[in-house]
């Protein structure tokens, strides 16, 4: 069932990677031949805070966010477990609380629209509490798959050398 919901998640990113583009393709067409588009700039932004959110999960479902290791490494293993264990706490926090932040953002932008395309810019605001949600299921679905040690450390794949 998370397989399933993992690749629908990769799907849906893609489709809206797909719409921001051809917004932004439009909207600038329509330019040229002198019949702008107005909601399609408002449309390109809409899509693409829900792209990167879902992208930034799938980043941290799979362990490859942008880490140092220096310090980790030059541990012991307890001491590697402990300051993993200090990140992972942080990570969860952190994202709790802009996921909470998020929410009352987009709930309180509910009734405001986005110009030209008479959408709701609670839609665009609610990208981030979403996506804070997400990951933060990620991250506890990575610790308990991976365990503690390699919750935030990249998936070694079939083949694939790690630098």
């Amino acid at each position: 069932m998370l397989k399933l919901f993992d690749k629908l998640e990769e799907l849906v990113a893609v489709v809206l990677l797909a719409g921001t583009v051809g917004a932004v393709l439009v909207g600038a067409v329509g330019r040229s031949v002198g019949h702008p588009v107005p909601s399609g700039p408002e449309i390109a932004q809409l899509l693409l805070i829900w792209t990167c959110m879902l992208g930034a999960d799938l980043v941290m479902k799979r362990g490859e966010h942008i880490r140092i290791s220096a310090l980790p490494d030059a541990l012991p293993p307890n001491g590697r477990r402990l300051l993993h264990l200090i990140c992972v706490v942080c990570i969860i926090g952190f994202l709790g609380y802009c996921g909470w932040l998020g929410w009352h953002l987009a709930m309180s932008n509910w009734a405001r629209e986005m110009g030209a395309s008479g959408l709701s810019y609670g839609w665009v605001t609610l990208a981030f509490p979403v996506g804070c949600a997400l990951m933060i299921v990620s991250m506890i679905r990575r610790l308990v798959g991976h365990g503690l040690l390699f919750s935030i450390e990249p998936e070694h794949r079939d083949g694939e050398q790690l630098l």
